[in-house]
């Protein structure tokens, strides 16, 4: 390889020094240029990211796009302009490693993953949870039949999001396109079906917004396309972080609880020795070597369509009490 990859940031705040550590610590890419609009953000960064100060910083992403040479951008910006940043930079020639959730409606992210096949760019969605070697060890078994046919899947994440988020664009419908259910809590939609390969058909959900514009915990049923019955939770009004995941089926089951190791049961109850897969890559190391064709994309966007698309449907059944069937196109 000639040089290192370029990689531009579209905004600066909040979990963009983690993606300039692992992508510097590839060695096969940089970041060279930083969009964000808002001062405070870029000191923030600049504090935590050292030599992030002697890089361009525009205040205008298209500014970006328009004078720096890039091979791509990470996207982190709040949530309804995903779609319109993305696009940009996908039709500039750049691929594109995008922070959850890939966009806030169905027909954009169908729209984004069109726009990427015709511009024959890398699209990535970045949900870490495909890169933990517990996940990778349940998708693996699942897939081998070690647990027969999946019959239900439970997830729940609690966290103090109505708290730590209070006064900022997260609590806003119009910047965030949704609450809990669309920032922290997509993780868990997304990590059911991609554990299970299987696709959510039907969603019965309710919301609770307290005092903001937004939904804040939700609870959901869902079913699953072979029949198998599941229950999300994600609660935002909880005192600090809590997440854990089930996956039961005929012949065994998986439980995934906070902070313990993985258990894994054969059909009896007998305990299973887990030997986790050594697995060291993270979405910005996967999206680096996609783009230099060295490795098949581990966070495809059709994964983030799969999220919103349950997302909608979600919406939809709480605002009418009723059980929503997930639209499909495919």
């Amino acid at each position: 390889m000639s040089r290192k990859l370029r990689i531009g940031f579209i905004a600066a705040g909040g979990i963009a020094p983690g993606h300039w550590n692992r992508i510097h610590d590839t060695k096969k890419a940089c970041v060279v240029a930083l969009t964000d609009p808002s001062k405070k953000s870029l000191a923030a960064f600049y504090q935590r990211c050292p030599g992030s100060a002697d890089l361009p910083a525009y205040s205008d992403y298209r500014d970006m796009l328009a004078h720096e040479e890039l091979d791509g951008v990470v996207v982190q910006s709040p949530h309804t302009v995903h779609y319109e940043q993305t696009a940009a930079s996908l039709k500039k020639g750049l691929h594109v490693l995008s922070e959850k959730p890939l966009t806030c409606t169905v027909q954009h992210a169908r729209s984004l993953i069109a726009l990427a096949r015709k511009t024959q760019r890398v699209l990535m969605i970045s949900y870490q949870r495909h890169y933990m070697p517990a996940f990778r060890y349940i998708r693996e078994q699942i897939a081998r039949g070690a647990i027969g046919e999946v019959q239900f899947v439970q997830a729940v994440q609690a966290q103090e999001w109505l708290r730590a988020v209070k006064g900022t664009w997260r609590q806003k419908l119009a910047e965030s396109g949704g609450g809990q259910i669309n920032d922290s809590g997509s993780h868990l939609i997304d990590i059911l079906m991609w554990l299970t390969g299987l696709r959510i058909a039907e969603v019965y959900a309710e919301m609770e917004n307290f005092t903001t514009e937004v939904d804040i915990n939700s609870t959901l049923t869902l079913k699953f396309g072979n029949g198998a019955l599941g229950s999300v939770a994600i609660i935002g009004n909880a005192p600090a972080f809590h997440e854990d995941v089930t996956v039961v089926g005929s012949k065994g089951a998986f439980y995934l609880r906070h902070g313990q190791p993985l258990v894994h049961q054969d059909a009896t109850g007998k305990p299973i020795k887990v030997v986790l897969p050594r697995y060291t890559k993270n979405p910005d190391a996967n999206f680096i070597d996609v783009v230099l064709g060295k490795d098949e994309p581990q966070t495809p966007p059709v994964c983030g369509l799969r999220v919103i698309e349950v997302t909608e449907a979600a919406w939809k059944s709480a605002r009418t009490g009723r059980i929503v069937k997930v639209k499909t196109n495919d």
